[in-house]
């Protein structure tokens, strides 16, 4: 009886339950010997007690855990935390405060973890030393004074893992003075990037979880899922200007993400919903033009043919401009996969082809008629493609490649694969084109200072990716009023915890 009633009470005991995550991390305060070097500043290492507020209010609303990550102040011989942490947090029982520098990781289920691997404040970024570390273990959360995401590739036919850094809830210490007189490169640097904010992990399952950035500003504010909380003030809903899809690829996107998208799009309700290569092209793909066997499996599944594919984005277009409604817009950036479509025409052999000659030639015509260079020409082929199919809702808009659509100051279109000067794209191209942006392309979202990139709705799984480590996750980003940003992967089609 007892070994039985002993079985029970461990099945019992061993059930799951979901749980939430709120992880932040404070510098520690200025040392005496500092003092006298740098003048008094009883503000280095200070909590944010307006964040810190909000973050308490957030875990009280969301029956969440907190957790605060000790760092280092402006050099490894400052490691002592404000007061507030040890008399107002870890006293009153309101979170833990966990020495980095001295704890164990710190498993939230088996795929992601609290990390104890130390990245001094002062750094700019995470080095991509560190990633080897992710690759060969579990997802990371690590102590840092600015937030960052990024994917680390995993095996052949595996989701990514995922390396992010926490932000801070205290007052930025670095070695240089408050007058920028007496100091270092280094400190300047990060006195200019410290980021306010904390990481949310909602832990769905022993092994599934949701992960995403809480971004403060400077006052303690900070947006999550339509919801703004200002320290002890009464927590507000705030709309949503703009969502941003990862990357569509009509034809072969996976039927979960989409799914999510359109829940994304009833939850937030956005004002602008922002396109990134709503074309996939498989019927024209420049890069397999000359391959015999990928040409001739398409032909037998029916997918040589581009008239197909139009109709295909016609119908996808007229549902999403449905479903933000008239109030709404629907923004198609210029991608390269929609630009396949004019290469296809611009190297001439469509007469030869004898499934997609008749819509090829109506493009061909409307190109050299209308347009004036090229690069028009590019945007137009697609547009008047999609627009012979049927007539599209008026609240759809194909953006041209010279159009600039700033909202709260994030550039959207730009797709992510051009660079700047004629150069190729890159996260830091991006960043030092716009300074604040959220591009696709990469279809591994990164979040790299003011500079997001989402990730793809298509399948993880294309042919032309496999037996490779990918980065490739699903993940989209919002905008709310303020300019608070969020990028939200999206993992099996969950992106948020259910309540």
């Amino acid at each position: 009886m007892s070994n039985r009633k002993g079985v029970k009470n461990h099945k019992k005991n061993s059930k799951f339950k979901p749980k939430t995550y709120v992880i932040t991390s404070a510098q520690a305060i200025q040392s005496e010997k500092n003092e006298d070097h740098y003048g008094r500043d009883s503000a280095r290492g200070a909590p944010n007690e307006n964040l810190m507020e909000g973050l308490l209010k957030y875990c009280e609303r969301n029956g969440a855990e907190l957790k605060i990550l000790s760092m280092q102040g402006m050099n490894s011989t400052e490691t002592e935390l404000h007061e507030y942490f040890s008399e107002e947090i870890e006293e009153k029982e309101k979170g833990e405060v966990l020495y980095s520098m001295r704890q164990k990781d710190c498993p939230l289920n088996q795929n992601v973890k609290i990390s104890n691997m130390v990245e001094p404040p002062q750094n700019m970024n995470i080095p991509n030393t560190r990633d080897r570390f992710v690759q060969r273990d579990q997802s990371v959360v690590m102590a840092h004074t600015k937030q960052s995401l990024r994917c680390v590739p995993t095996g052949n036919k595996k989701f990514p893992k995922v390396i992010t850094t926490t932000g801070c809830c205290t007052h930025p210490n670095y070695d240089i003075d408050k007058d920028l007189a007496i100091g270092n490169r280094r400190a300047d640097i990060a006195l200019r990037d410290h980021e306010y904010g904390a990481v949310v992990v909602e832990i769905i399952s022993p092994t599934h979880y949701n992960i995403r950035h809480l971004t403060a500003q400077a006052n303690g504010k900070f947006v999550d899922m339509g919801k703004k909380f200002d320290g002890k003030e009464r927590v507000t809903k705030v709309e949503s200007d703009a969502l941003v899809l990862g990357d569509l690829h009509v034809g072969e996107t996976d039927e979960q993400t989409m799914t999510a998208n359109y829940e994304m799009i009833n939850f937030f309700k956005p004002k602008v919903l922002v396109i990134h290569d709503l074309a996939n092209s498989y019927s024209v793909n420049p890069h397999e033009k000359d391959d015999c066997v990928s040409r001739a499996i398409r032909a037998r599944l029916g997918k040589l043919n581009l008239e197909n594919e139009l109709e295909e984005y016609y119908y996808t277009l007229c549902g999403l401009g449905r479903e933000i409604g008239r109030k709404g817009e629907v923004l198609i950036t210029p991608s390269n996969h929609d630009n396949f479509i004019y290469r296809y025409i611009a190297l001439g052999d469509f007469p030869h082809d004898e499934i997609n000659a008749g819509i090829a030639s109506y493009l061909f015509k409307i190109a050299i008629e209308e347009c004036d260079d090229p690069a028009e020409a590019a945007n137009v082929v697609v547009e008047e493609g999609i627009k012979k199919m049927g007539k599209l809702p008026s609240n759809i808009r194909f953006l041209k490649f010279e159009d600039n659509v700033q909202i709260r100051g994030y550039q959207l279109a730009n797709h992510g694969h051009l660079g700047h000067s004629g150069g190729r794209g890159s996260t830091r191209s991006q960043e030092l084109m716009y300074g604040k942006s959220i591009t696709g392309h990469t279809h591994s979202p990164e979040k790299l200072r003011d500079t997001y990139v989402v990730g793809t709705s298509s399948r993880l799984d294309l042919a032309y990716i496999r037996g490779q480590g990918s980065k490739w996750m699903a993940a989209n980003a919002v905008i709310y009023e303020g300019g608070f940003v969020q990028l939200l992967p999206i993992i099996n089609g969950k992106w948020k915890r259910k309540k």
